[in-house]
């Protein structure tokens, strides 16, 4: 996945891919929802964490698992010496 890579360009690359899981993160403060996201380009999977401004998609249920997203923006990180996104 060209995603977890870290080997993107610097062009427009907006990955098509399917949400696995979907689940709430356990935060000490209840304003500040956290959700944890497992996708998959079909061979690949990735987990990731989804910005907190995206939490009304899960709440209202326009996002939830199964659904199939386009990356439009992300950031990729190195943690604990994988890649997270």
């Amino acid at each position: 996945m060209m995603v977890s890579s870290g080997d993107l360009p610097g062009t427009d690359i907006k990955s098509v891919v399917q949400l696995a899981e979907l689940r709430l993160v356990n935060t000490s403060n209840l304003n500040n929802e956290r959700y944890r996201v497992l996708i998959s380009d079909g061979v690949f999977m990735q987990q990731g964490m989804l910005a907190t401004q995206h939490n009304e998609l899960v709440r209202s249920e326009r996002l939830q698992k199964g659904s199939i997203v386009q990356l439009k923006q992300f950031v990729c990180n190195l943690i604990q010496n994988r890649r997270a996104s």
